[in-house]
């Protein structure tokens, strides 16, 4: 294929646009296994929510108010889920945790196709992230006229903003600090007085509000209809095995690798069917802990 410079240009934005999807998915993912040691299958199933209710409060009273309420609703949500269910597994086998929230995904998305119906259900954007940015404005090495959806790239800034919001919040905080001790020896810390058990369900809360913010600027991406939360879970899921589990900045890495190779691989077809199980493969053969992990995760 002869590439010229435009194309490239494009490929590399809609990379990291893809990416950007697959990071703020995988991002709640490796932060609740991570902390809580759970795999949770469900994480599909709460950016189906998310989206769900982002249409629904964009349509009925505007896109400013679903942004502002989607992401703590989907926070609560977690919080009651890991209260009423993901707790009782902590010391499970990983297994029972992901047949346990496997189903509950399932359960979720048909309770949502009844509610809502099978249907495709349109997400309209705000009219201040409508419409094309004029890349050969900005790009002086473009060539003629190149134009890029302007949504996409505050899809990729907004998972920016969130990757580092996270970051910091783990490594620049009391309470990142609490919750990184407790990763390494939860009992100690209960020891010592910290409510730990208080804190991994704050965790659980934040990895679900994540997801919030997902549906929030991924859902008119993405669309909105009941497959869409299967349809990310698996490959956010290997974005979290390829990065390496529990890893925050594998799953970053591995996100924009996977959307990278999705968007270079687009023009063909079969070919990019598979390539992230290819990558996968190849990751794991070299290094069977992920990029980034750390050793006795799944061991």
């Amino acid at each position: 294929m002869d590439m010229t410079l435009n194309a490239f240009t494009l490929y590399i934005l809609t990379g990291l646009q893809l990416g950007s999807i697959f990071v703020l998915i995988a991002l709640g993912l490796t932060l609740i296994f991570g902390t809580l040691g759970v795999v949770n299958f469900a994480h599909g199933a709460l950016y189906l929510i998310a989206i769900y209710l982002a249409v629904s409060i964009n349509n009925a009273l505007g896109f400013g108010l679903a942004l502002i309420l989607v992401p703590p609703i989907l926070f609560v949500f977690g919080v009651l889920m890991e209260r009423g269910l993901i707790q009782r597994f902590y010391d499970r086998e990983h297994t029972d945790q992901i047949l346990v929230t496997f189903g509950l995904a399932i359960v979720l998305q048909e309770l949502l196709k009844w509610v809502f119906g099978a249907n495709n259900i349109p997400f309209a954007i705000p009219s201040w992230g409508n419409g094309i940015l004029m890349l050969h404005d900005y790009l002086p090495f473009l060539e003629g006229f190149v134009v890029y959806p302007k949504w996409r790239l505050i899809l990729v800034v907004v998972s920016i903003v969130t990757v580092a919001a996270v970051f910091a919040l783990l490594h620049l905080t009391r309470f990142g600090l609490v919750i990184r001790a407790g990763m390494r020896d939860a009992e100690m810390m209960q020891f010592l007085g910290v409510n730990i058990n208080r804190r991994f369900m704050i965790v659980f809360g934040l990895g679900s509000m994540i997801a919030g913010i997902a549906g929030v600027f991924g859902g008119p991406v993405t669309q909105v209809s009941p497959e869409v939360g299967m349809h990310l879970l698996v490959p956010s899921f290997l974005v979290v095995v390829i990065g390496g589990m529990g890893s925050l900045g594998g799953a970053v890495i591995a996100g924009i690798l996977i959307g990278m190779a999705q968007s270079f691989t687009a023009p063909y077809i079969n070919l990019n069917t598979v390539i992230i199980y290819l990558i996968t493969v190849v990751i794991l053969l070299v290094r069977p802990r992920g990029l980034l992990g750390a050793k006795g995760v799944f061991e």
